[in-house]
């Protein structure tokens, strides 16, 4: 059996693979990226020990095993036009020393996560440099600035995607693709029956939980925070008994939580908890959540919980992503995947206290409501879940170590 055929084998039947030593390079710019990132270093170094791994993360890749010579918490996690104008010293650094490090290091293999006006400029800079670069979890190409595919093809090995109607979008490209499955499937599946969490945080398992989950990056908290919370202060004068909890992402100041709390009235602010961390946990307890467009709204449609969804970016980057995104009726997640509407949709002056507060109220009245929504949203981890017999962190682990020793071959 070769390495990779046996690469390739069920994990159960995969046998122990000679000591690789090789060097890998892995990027990942924000927090859901470095969750992501971790599964698969965790992996690698289960099927190759005596691989090293450095780069860009947060404390996820570095609990799994990473040297994280960038820390990315501090360093890089922005989005939207603006807000990466504003942070531009950083990443601009965060770049030159990632590139430092690959003349100095020569890994064998780089590992880019999502983060794509970053990642695509880094990939053309690998590629000049002869290492080969493997990319885990696609920027959004079928939605918007399709014309980056070209880059894709140009710089990029292969493409470990996490939604199956990636792969045949890349495969019509001409792009090596393969479906590795979602990240979220397996974190999803060892956390659940962690009955505790309502003990430990004083909440009443038998009346409602509202999850309002704002974001993990400062901008989209500053955005979506305030309308999530008045919200709550109208839905909380006309049912008491319902509870909010606001899961605050690491890497956050507790100063803009504290100031959005303040400008409540006092009895109001007094019913809001602020936990720390623990958003997938608290979507596992909640009977409704409003969440930041992003990977958390998958984590919700796996936690099959009534979801709504905000977006909502600057003026600016808005304008522009209004005469780029082509072809696409939704813009979250969930509703892409299942192909049809499974959750509510808030974008940009449609996020208001008042709007979220309307659409939650129109739940919490109506059981029948609530679980018509926990049916749909089933459909959605059923198709991601689909004809996979292995983790994506096992599965893009193998990948990487197949594409690290066929450039070992070349290299002979």
């Amino acid at each position: 059996m070769t390495v990779v055929s046996a690469l390739r084998a069920p994990e159960s039947q995969t046998p122990k693979l000679a000591p690789l030593a090789g060097r890998i390079l892995i990027v990942a710019g924000e927090p859901s990226s470095d969750h992501h990132g971790a599964l698969v270093v965790k992996e690698l170094l289960k099927l190759s020990p005596t691989t090293t791994v450095f780069g860009m993360g947060g404390s996820a890749l570095r609990n799994a095993g990473a040297d994280t010579i960038v820390d990315s918490e501090h360093s890089a996690s922005v989005m939207g036009l603006t807000e990466v104008v504003s942070s531009l010293g950083k990443i601009r650094a965060a770049y030159k020393t990632l590139l430092r490090a690959c003349q100095k290091k020569k890994p064998d293999l780089a590992i880019l996560i999502d983060y794509p006006d970053f990642n695509l400029l880094l990939a053309r800079a690998l590629h000049r440099l002869g290492i080969p670069v493997l990319y885990f979890v696609s920027p959004q190409l079928w939605a918007w600035r399709s014309g980056r595919v070209k880059k894709v093809k140009k710089y990029v090995r292969k493409m470990a995607v996490i939604f199956p109607f990636e792969e045949t979008f890349y495969l019509k490209h001409g792009v090596d693709a393969e479906y590795v499955g979602h990240p979220l499937i397996e974190s999803t599946a060892a956390r659940k029956g962690s009955g505790d969490f309502c003990m430990r945080h004083s909440l009443d398992s038998n009346r409602p939980i509202v999850a309002l989950l704002p974001g993990s990056r400062k901008g989209e908290v500053s955005r979506l925070l305030q309308p999530m919370l008045g919200a709550a202060e109208k839905l909380l004068s006309r049912r008491p008994g319902v509870q909010f909890v606001v899961p605050r992402a690491p890497g956050l100041s507790s100063e803009i939580f504290s100031s959005a709390l303040a400008a409540l009235e006092p009895t109001v602010a007094r019913q809001i908890k602020v936990i720390e961390g623990e958003s997938r946990t608290l979507l596992e307890n909640a009977t409704i959540a409003v969440v930041a467009s992003g990977t958390a709204t998958v984590e919700a449609a796996f936690s099959q919980v009534p979801t709504i969804v905000v977006y909502r970016l600057s003026k600016l980057t808005h304008a522009i992503a209004r005469r780029i995104v082509r072809g696409v009726k939704h813009f979250a997640m969930p509703n892409l995947i299942a192909g049809e509407p499974v959750v509510e949709e808030l974008l940009q002056d449609e996020v208001s206290a008042d709007s979220i507060a309307e659409r939650l109220e129109c739940y919490l009245g109506d059981p029948a409501k609530l679980s018509a929504a926990r049916t749909k949203l089933a459909v959605v981890k059923q198709k991601l879940a689909a004809q996979l017999s292995k983790s994506a962190g096992r599965r893009t682990a193998e990948i990487a170590l197949e594409l690290l020793v066929e450039s070992r071959s070349r290299d002979k």
